[in-house]
């Protein structure tokens, strides 16, 4: 927002200079680990967050799986950074419910965040590999990191996706090794449902 506004007034010097203190703090922050991430894992760690964005965002569900089971350390660290910027992101400029759904088996996990406000303007879904620069790409580099897949796009029925994949090479795939799902925190409104 002060860049924005320094951009606005035409002072280039300081915008340049608040985007390069921006980023600094991203990067520092980027290689923080929150205690119930290292101690639980990227399923309570989400669950979490869930929590702590209800409050000002209205409702936000989270499904996952009964039994998950932990992930490496880097694909943990991506998947909570991508599920942390993509609910602010649906906090910020999306609208209530906000559905979370994450799997996780070990060696593949899927994360999607959605939101029912008016979707990603002119864009079907993108994949990490081809996303720009826009503010909802800053998921890319954490998927880039672990060689998942981000795709970033309209939900059907309304409203923004962000589904991360990640699969180890020679895993089974996340398809043929679904488990029952657990709902922890019911959904309040169907249209939340992931398609």
């Amino acid at each position: 927002m002060l860049v924005r506004r320094l951009d606005a007034a035409g002072d280039a010097a300081n915008a340049a200079a608040a985007r390069d203190v921006a980023e600094r703090l991203r990067s520092i922050c980027g290689d923080l680990r929150l205690p119930v991430l290292d101690d639980l894992g990227v399923g309570p760690a989400i669950e979490w967050l869930c929590q702590r964005y209800e409050e000002p965002a209205g409702p936000v569900s989270l499904d996952r799986l009964e039994g998950e089971k932990r992930l490496p350390a880097e694909p943990e660290l991506a998947f909570f950074r991508v599920s942390q910027e993509a609910i602010s992101n649906a906090v910020r400029h999306g609208a209530p419910p906000i559905g979370v759904r994450y799997r996780g088996g070990g060696s593949w996990a899927e994360l999607e965040v959605d939101d029912s406000g008016p979707g990603v303007a002119g864009r079907r879904g993108r994949s990490c590999r081809t996303v720009g620069s826009s503010g909802a790409d800053q998921h890319a580099p954490a998927g880039r990191t672990i060689g998942a897949e981000l795709t970033i796009g309209r939900r059907p029925g309304g409203g923004t996706r962000v589904r991360l994949v990640w699969e180890r090479a020679g895993a089974a795939s996340p398809e043929t090794a679904r488990r029952p799902c657990l709902r922890r925190r019911p959904r309040t409104n169907p249209a939340a449902e992931p398609a």
